[in-house]
């Protein structure tokens, strides 16, 4: 039995010697040598924007009036245009009111909400001016803080988020109306950069 064993392992590193041999093989098949492309130094500048925070708050503000300007004369589509165009949910509408919160998503569903609530109320909840803006330091997004135009259901404050559009201009992204000191999370704001 131990001359089996033995056996056995010579046939193995026969075996493995012999295939490493076939292995190695000879210097006849040299691979062809792969040589690294080399590197062009090039010197790329970053351009610095300069954003002016003063000029994008006033274009805000503007935003929020001609919305606000739209709703007074009853024409939704015109106060629709100042929303960003998304079917998506982070285009939304919240409403703190009557003891509930509602809430309308997508640019559609916002302005059905709109529609619906001008029919049966008359009137719809408009933020007035603002009184805190937070804008990113790329002049993309900004959050508004402010008093509504009018209470509805008992709210009397907004915060809005906007996005710039692919034209450049501010639109809406989504807006909270809510009563008193409520914080909220469905809106996280943003503050200017100094």
């Amino acid at each position: 039995m131990e001359i089996n064993l033995h056996l056995r392992l010579v046939i193995m590193t026969i075996c493995c010697c012999f295939m490493f041999i076939i292995g190695c093989g000879t210097d006849d098949n040299k691979q062809p040598s792969i040589t690294k492309p080399k590197l062009e130094t090039t010197t790329e500048e970053i351009a610095q924007v300069e954003v002016d925070f003063a000029a994008e708050a006033e274009k805000i503000s503007q935003t929020l009036s001609a919305h606000a300007t739209a709703h007074a004369s009853r024409d939704i589509d015109e106060a629709m245009k100042y929303w960003l165009r998304l079917e998506k949910p982070d285009v939304f509408m919240g409403r703190y009111g009557w003891g509930a919160l509602m809430m309308s998503e997508k640019w559609s569903g916002v302005k059905e909400s709109f529609e619906e609530t001008l029919k049966e109320i008359g009137r719809n909840p408009i933020p007035g001016l603002a009184e805190k803006i937070g804008i990113d330091s790329r002049a993309k997004n900004a959050t508004v803080r402010g008093k509504m135009v009018q209470q509805w259901g008992g709210a009397a404050n907004y915060l809005a988020t906007l996005r710039k559009d692919k034209d450049g201009e501010w639109k809406i992204r989504a807006i909270v109306f809510y009563q008193g000191k409520e914080d909220h999370k469905l809106i996280k704001e943003i503050k200017t950069p100094v």
